[in-house]
């Protein structure tokens, strides 16, 4: 009985070494995006009629360059993106609420099959008001909002 238990203490022991230490917690395992870093975009601080389209022009080209970190300086912290899955009801769009969420569907969705870029400055159809401005591009419809002397992109629904 003495040999089993100094052999199993043993292979215990031997077996410990061979173990690895606990995986990440999950939030370990995702990029943080709670906060821009570094300085905004030069078009976010311009007036908005320069600003509006240099902003939709900045999120197609960091699109195609899948570039994150460029993204996260674009779109406001409590932004989102509604697709509206070519219908009239919204009952059935799907939406990303949040940074976090819409840069998850720029990495899982965008990046595999990016739009194609701009050639030239996109002609927006915009409307300012105060703080809050909306613009239409073809099929896509966006909302910018001015906070902290910078415009952001606030919502674009497709």
């Amino acid at each position: 009985m003495r040999r089993y238990a100094a052999s199993m203490f043993i292979t215990a022991m031997l077996l410990s070494g061979c173990t690895r230490t606990a995986p990440p917690a999950s939030s370990d395992l995702l990029p943080t995006a709670l906060a821009p870093t570094g300085a905004a975009p030069l078009a976010a601080t311009l007036p908005a009629n320069a600003a509006l389209p240099a902003l939709v022009l900045a999120e197609r080209a960091a699109a195609n360059a899948r570039d994150l970190a460029t993204l996260r300086q674009l779109w406001a912290e409590d932004a989102q993106i509604i697709d509206q899955r070519g219908t009239p009801d919204p009952a059935d769009d799907f939406v990303w609420r949040g940074r976090d969420a819409i840069l998850d569907r720029y990495a899982l969705a965008v990046f595999p099959a990016p739009p194609p870029p701009f050639t030239t400055i996109p002609a927006l159809a915009a409307s300012i008001d105060g703080d809050a401005a909306t613009a239409v591009l073809g099929a896509d419809a966006w909302r910018f909002s001015f906070r902290g002397g910078r415009w952001w992109l606030q919502e674009l629904a497709y």
